[in-house]
């Protein structure tokens, strides 16, 4: 990258656990994004990251609602919920392309990745500029992901490379389009299924994944047919892109991991 680009994040963080929701003990009714974690609402863990990368500009939280008065360290922008994961993602994405034309790009991630450092941001953004494509999507083989995080019980989708963990953080390009809302409700329901994944791209595939001969590249084919879009998975060095907090011993995995960080800056 020979130009420093210009990059907007948008951190997704109105989604509440239901009352039969592992986690609905620590959240007691409030959005997930705000459960506590080394002195801070898990949110601020990860506009912190995103802050201190080089390239991210600018950073826009959608369905927190002000009122909560989360204190950030950096200047953030609001926006309303709209209901939905993917909605959320989507009022996001209009936001920070609207009032921001000039983007190289988006990064978008969930409010539930409170592990990720500005270094991993940055090496992230790198490795997705490199290349010409629409969306980039992260994703952790199983040997990394144990390595680092061994009790984190992860689902993994099997290929012809190794096993993989889906990440958190997705690199979007202003060229990508948003108007196959079918398509993409289906996405956002098939993102951990890995079954459901393959129904999408055809039956021959979903039959190569479960016997285990579907590659990375074919995946990406097929993906990026089915999308109508350029896409690239991204296998990612680093596994703290996929350690989002789902369940309260991958919310202690955290807090563990961040109270230690903490302790040794101090």
């Amino acid at each position: 990258m020979n130009e420093q680009p210009s990059v907007a994040a948008v951190v997704t963080a109105g989604w509440s656990p239901g009352e039969d929701d592992p986690l609905a003990e620590y959240t007691q009714g409030k959005p997930k994004a705000l459960i506590p974690i080394a002195g801070k609402p898990m949110v601020v863990h990860v506009v912190d990251a995103l802050a201190g990368s080089r390239y991210v500009q600018r950073i826009i939280v959608v369905a927190l609602d002000p009122a909560a008065e989360v204190q950030f360290l950096v200047p953030i922008e609001h926006v309303p919920d709209a209901g939905g994961i993917l909605a959320n993602a989507e009022a996001g994405l209009q936001h920070a392309l609207a009032h921001y034309p000039d983007l190289d790009a988006v990064l978008l991630s969930s409010s539930d990745l409170p592990t990720i450092t500005p270094a991993i941001v940055d090496t992230f953004i790198e490795e997705c500029l490199r290349t010409d494509h629409d969306l980039y999507y992260s994703i952790v083989e199983r040997s990394v992901m144990e390595a680092r995080f061994p009790e984190s019980r992860r689902s993994y989708v099997h290929l012809r490379e190794g096993d993989f963990a889906g990440g958190d953080l997705f690199l979007i390009r202003p060229s990508i389009t948003l108007s196959q809302r079918d398509l993409w409700q289906s996405l956002a329901g098939a993102r951990k299924n890995a079954l459901r994944q393959a129904r999408m791209i055809g039956l021959w595939p979903l039959f190569k994944l479960i016997i285990r001969r579907l590659s990375l590249a074919e995946a990406e084919r097929r993906a990026s047919k089915a999308l109508n879009m350029r896409g690239r998975a991204i296998p990612f060095p680093y596994a703290e892109i996929g350690m989002d907090v789902d369940k309260p011993f991958q919310l202690e995995i955290a807090r563990a991991e961040l109270e230690a960080r903490a302790a040794n800056t101090s």
